[in-house]
């Protein structure tokens, strides 16, 4: 593998923050500490987190450089987008009757864009500090066919220090002649980005083969994945799924002998640990049985669902079924990156349930990494994890404010329903500042 890293290295001095801290546990489990501490080694791995007099008693702080964050911030785990696609950036707010309209009228031809290596890193580049900026640390990102625009969305991650699952837009069929690619073609050159990029920077940043949905892949194409995914069980899979009635209607048209859309990807091997599958609104009870017993992950886009009315993804059930499921901004169906915003889409989604708060920040930040597969290294504040967080300031926004006697609830009611990304004053990958002013901190 390549010895990918970013250019500023590693944290000079361990680090302490002290100030309010919360995070989630379980699923339906927070954790919120009025007087926190949270302790950063040299490597960016969290030492420690607890009530402050604790980590005092506890812990030598001497060599440690400490800031102590004031009473209107908070530190809160990165957020992970499960579903987001970079050459969509600028295609967002585009209107369609139906999401194959919209793929053919606006989508398709903004993807053609990135033909050109100079607009490729002009939208990489907005696109990856846009994650940073709106508090995103961990992002499953769909890219184009173009392999050149892949290296360079790679690339830019790779300076930005952002982390990062994502790869080529595999499809051989029903797209413009500008975005298919033969599959023994499309496969080669996905296979030697994967070569490249897969795993760099000590996982950093992941590769990801992508199928864009059943629609758009020849049998041969899926099989060719399928059989890449046979030699590399660690590389992720992400694609569509289930989205819109008409998409299911052509996949049914496409391969009569299945069962279901979710029996296209079965037959391929597609489905797996590491599968993350976007949307899954119209899925039969079978359907989300066999994805729960193969362990793929939902991404659950409800700003996007909403935008192209798709429909109602089936929070409770997967709930109820302990299925692996993250949020996705999905972008640029969906309106913004934030994920403050997409909490609140997903409780307003659910229109006779009442879905807890803590399921819902969850989902956002130790669910997204769960359902990656890598919850044993981000996601919450648990010591030995890589420390990707961050320092939120209430006086960012002006329609946001703490509690004045805040508990757990209490302060997730305020995030869900009133942050947005102006809360986000700084934002931390491996305890390196990725994002923000060093004069937003007070040491």
């Amino acid at each position: 593998m390549p010895s990918h890293s970013m250019e500023t290295g590693k944290p000079p001095v361990p680090q302490a923050f002290r100030g309010r801290i919360l995070h989630a546990v379980g699923r339906e489990e927070c954790v919120y500490l009025p007087d926190g501490g949270l302790l950063v080694n040299q490597k960016g791995l969290i030492e420690a987190c607890a009530d402050w007099p604790a980590i005092e008693a506890r812990h030598v702080l001497k060599g440690f450089e400490i800031t102590h964050l004031p009473e209107h911030c908070l530190i809160i785990p990165g957020f992970v987008d499960l579903h987001v696609h970079l050459p969509q950036l600028d295609a967002v707010g585009c209107q369609a009757e139906s999401l194959l309209s919209w793929l053919e009228t606006y989508i398709y031809p903004a993807e053609m864009h990135l033909a050109d290596s100079g607009y490729a890193r002009d939208i990489s580049h907005r696109f990856f500090t846009g994650l940073l900026a709106n508090g995103t640390t961990t992002a499953a990102v769909f890219l184009t066919s173009h392999p050149e625009a892949v290296q360079i969305a790679f690339e830019t991650a790779e300076a930005l220090g952002n982390r990062v699952i994502m790869g080529q837009n595999l499809m051989d069929r029903n797209g413009p002649e500008a975005l298919i690619r033969p599959p023994r073609q499309i496969l080669s050159e996905t296979e030697q980005l994967c070569r490249q990029w897969h795993r760099a920077d000590s996982g950093r940043l992941q590769y990801a083969w992508m199928p864009r949905f059943a629609i758009s892949c020849s049998d041969e194409l899926l099989a060719g994945i399928g059989w890449l995914r046979r030699q590399a069980p660690d590389v992720y899979l992400h694609t569509h799924l289930s989205e819109q009635s008409g998409e299911i209607l052509e996949v049914s048209r496409l391969f009569s002998w299945a069962a279901d859309y979710t029996s296209v990807y079965e037959r391929f091997h597609l489905l797996g640990e590491k599968t993350i599958l976007a949307h899954g609104i119209h899925l039969s009870d079978s359907e989300l049985t066999r994805i729960q017993s193969a362990e793929c992950a939902l991404a659950h886009c409800p700003g996007s669902n909403f935008f192209l009315k798709s429909g109602r993804f089936r929070l409770t059930e997967a709930l109820r079924r302990g299925i692996l499921y993250g949020l996705g901004s999905d972008v640029g169906a969906g309106p913004e990156m934030n994920l403050f915003q997409v909490m609140k889409d997903a409780q307003y989604m659910q229109l006779d349930t009442l879905i807890p708060l803590e399921a819902l920040f969850y989902a956002a930040t130790l669910g997204g990494a769960k359902a990656l597969f890598m919850d044993d290294r981000i996601g919450n504040f648990e010591p030995g994890k890589e420390a990707d967080f961050l320092i939120l300031n209430a006086q960012g926004s002006p329609n946001f404010s703490f509690p004045a006697h805040p508990d757990v609830d209490s302060m997730l009611s305020r995030l869900v329903y009133l942050g947005d990304d102006r809360l986000v004053a700084n934002t931390f990958i491996r305890g390196r500042q990725v994002h923000g002013l060093s004069s937003c901190l007070t040491r």
